[in-house]
């Protein structure tokens, strides 16, 4: 990547999204073009090593304000408390890289980052209130209201994939019973699946797979397999139950369904997920239920969402020049 500056504030920015294998960077400009970018492995093992990685990137751009985008959870200081797919806790990862600097940084969660991107240049564009859910191998999400992503006092709003939608049901990751993320991420695709198959009457082709995982459900759905099909479609009406409440809370004008698997389950989840969400919602007389969009950004989310939240802090608190 090339050394590109500014100090408009209508200026590009640099997005980076951390991921647990790869380190996505972008040079992204006002309106969301992405101007540049590369990637990288994540040394996801040590913070001193994912540091100077970071360090290594954002020194080639010492004029534009820093986004950063990762799982788990990060303060409103850019300190990330704790990272599932990376072995950090307590990093002030905000403060570490403006050390220096004469552009802001900023740390965010990643879903919540790529819930901005979708609202200000995805799928949602043109709408102020917009919730996304993602589906990968858990459940994440990212909220939106009045064009300014929520992040919660304590930084860790948008956590939806553990609301919870069955009281003392299955366990999920995070310790919790019954967290949608345990319904319906590409994980819990595979333990449905697994649970079904102990019915010795059930004919699927399923069953000459010795472990099923999320994959092998949506191609044996894709080719018609009834019991994949069946198994899409619960996932999908757990959904709607999550959805309806986050309906009833928020009210936006549109849910973004996003993540990895998202678009290999939406032809039958997605209906299921609006039959459900639409038959929970209060005031189902008298309201029109939000419509449901598959993300448009993909794998950008991440970036362009960090660059543009990167955007707004900067405008907001302009460091000055020297």
């Amino acid at each position: 990547m090339s050394a590109t500056t500014s100090t408009s504030p209508d200026g590009p920015a640099l997005g980076i999204d951390i991921g647990g294998t790869r380190l996505r960077v972008a040079v992204v400009a006002a309106d969301g073009t992405i101007l540049e970018r590369t990637a990288r492995p994540t040394p996801a093992a040590e913070a001193d090593a994912l540091l100077a990685s970071l360090r290594e990137l954002v020194e080639e751009y010492p004029h534009l304000p820093v986004g950063v985008g990762m799982a788990g959870l990060v303060d409103p200081r850019g300190t990330v408390r704790y990272g599932p797919n990376i072995g950090v806790r307590d990093l002030p990862l905000a403060r570490e890289l403006a050390d220096g600097r004469d552009a802001p940084v900023v740390v965010a969660n990643d879903a919540s980052v790529a819930a901005l991107a979708e609202q200000r240049v995805g799928v949602a564009t043109g709408n102020d209130d917009v919730v996304l859910m993602t589906l990968g191998t858990g459940v994440g999400g990212g909220i939106v209201v009045g064009g300014q992503v929520v992040l919660g006092s304590g930084g860790f709003a948008g956590e939806l994939g553990h609301m919870v939608v069955h009281e003392g049901g299955r366990k999920c990751p995070c310790g919790n019973r019954g967290c949608i993320e345990a319904y319906a991420s590409g994980t819990a695709l595979g333990l449905i699946t697994r649970e079904r198959l102990v019915d010795p009457d059930l004919v699927t082709s399923l069953r000459e797979i010795a472990d099923p995982t999320g994959p092998d459900v949506t191609r044996a759905a894709a080719d018609g397999d009834p019991v994949a099909i069946e198994v899409l479609t619960e996932v999908g009406g757990w959904l709607g139950v999550a959805m309806a409440s986050i309906v009833n809370a928020l009210d936006p004008d549109v849910v973004v369904l996003g993540g990895g698997a998202a678009h290999s389950v939406a032809a039958i989840a997605l209906p299921s997920a609006r039959r459900s969400m639409a038959e929970r919602l209060v005031g189902a007389a008298w309201r029109t239920p939000p419509p449901i969009e598959l993300a448009a950004l993909g794998d950008d989310a991440g970036v362009v969402g960090a660059a543009l939240l990167a955007r707004d802090r900067a405008a907001a608190s302009p460091i000055p020049s020297a």
